[in-house]
């Protein structure tokens, strides 16, 4: 009788259990979202401590104090960021100022292909405005309206620069004292698990960026030399463009394609040459991609790629493009630590694409 209570219980136990982590992961949700304006630049922050940490150990070995070294590292990154910040803003200014020009370009060939249609630019310019107003109550607003909106977006997730360099500094000064706090806290039998679990999280989180900059930097290099040998207008724009969006998976390094294809077609006129330049565009993002990555990264993250296409569309949903660069590593790092529990290691297998 008493084994039979006790199976009886084990499956009530287990939707007890679940039905708790799943109230965790909704309230956590909750939360993330509704404090975006503090996480996101906090996330950043924790990534960019990874992406500093050879620097630092390096730093470390020639026996420079921990403030000094946090010093130069801090500083290296503001004038990186700085000099990144007004290559960027100088791009889009000179882009914007040819807008109309781009636009005038566009309209012209999309008359070509209207008049097949027996449709006028007038009735399309109408459908395209009936089509945003579909999506927006505002009204419709020129393509130059539209970019110099966009570029205020970008401008204001750049606002949030010091907010980053404020988590960064006090993360750096804790990244060596940290591990000493949780064997004080836990004891030294209890601090080995979760001091292993977050040893996992640091050498995974870390090579992944570490190379993965390294190779978006080498697409966006190639891409901007590749245009330049062209002579398209904004090459360095479109190869910062490119280095940017490899790091959002599956989907960054088709749309970085795009732009700079656009507007070759509409700078040459020539069909010839804007499939050659797109076609040479392409072979750099899959050699690089297919090639390159996989034999430099080996396993990566171990994430399957379904989970890679459902944490790009969840963290884009929660934070915007700013999730979408850090989806993957984000979901590594959960993908880790659910590793650590009996509770949860089922579903990290799940999550692992072997």
């Amino acid at each position: 009788m008493a084994e039979m209570e006790k199976i009886i219980k084990m499956p009530g136990e287990k939707v007890v259990q679940w039905a708790a982590w799943l109230l965790i992961a909704v309230l956590g949700t909750l939360i993330l979202k509704t404090l975006s304006f503090l996480f996101v630049p906090f996330a950043v922050a924790i990534l960019l401590v990874y992406a500093l940490g050879m620097p630092l150990d390096l730093l470390a070995r020639l026996n420079i104090p921990n403030f000094l070294r946090i010093f130069v590292v801090v500083c290296l990154c503001f004038i990186f960021m700085y000099l990144f910040g007004r290559l960027v803003a100088a791009n889009i200014k000179e882009f914007h100022e040819q807008l109309p020009f781009f636009e005038e370009k566009f309209w012209s060939y999309g008359q070509l292909l209207l008049s097949l249609a027996g449709m006028s630019v007038v009735e399309a310019k109408e459908m395209y405005a009936s089509f945003l107003a579909s999506f927006s109550q505002a009204d419709f607003k020129p393509i130059g309206a539209m970019v110099q909106k966009m570029s205020g977006s970008f401008f204001s997730f750049l606002g949030d620069t010091m907010w980053v360099l404020l988590f960064l500094i006090f993360l750096m000064a804790e990244r060596e004292g940290f591990p000493l706090r949780v064997v004080r806290s836990l004891g030294r039998e209890n601090s080995e698990p979760v001091l292993a679990a977050l040893g996992r999280i640091n050498k995974a989180v870390q090579h992944y960026l570490g190379l993965k900059t390294a190779i978006s930097a080498l697409t966006g290099f190639l891409v901007s030399i590749c245009l330049m040998l062209f002579g398209i207008h904004f090459a360095v724009l479109w190869g910062v463009l490119a280095f940017a969006l490899n790091f959002i998976p599956n989907i960054g390094s088709l749309i970085s394609v795009v732009p700079p294809v656009a507007i070759t077609l509409f700078q040459t006129g020539s069909v010839t040459k804007t499939l050659i330049v797109a076609g040479l565009l392409i072979t750099i993002q899959m050699v690089v991609g297919n090639v390159v990555e996989p034999k430099v990264m080996g396993r990566g993250l171990n994430l399957s790629p379904l989970v890679v296409l459902l944490s790009l569309l969840f963290w884009g949903w929660m934070w915007g493009i700013a999730g979408m660069l850090l989806s993957v590593p984000l979901t590594a790092a959960i993908k880790i630590g659910m590793e650590q529990l009996d509770s949860t290691r089922p579903l990290a297998r799940l999550m692992a694409d072997k």
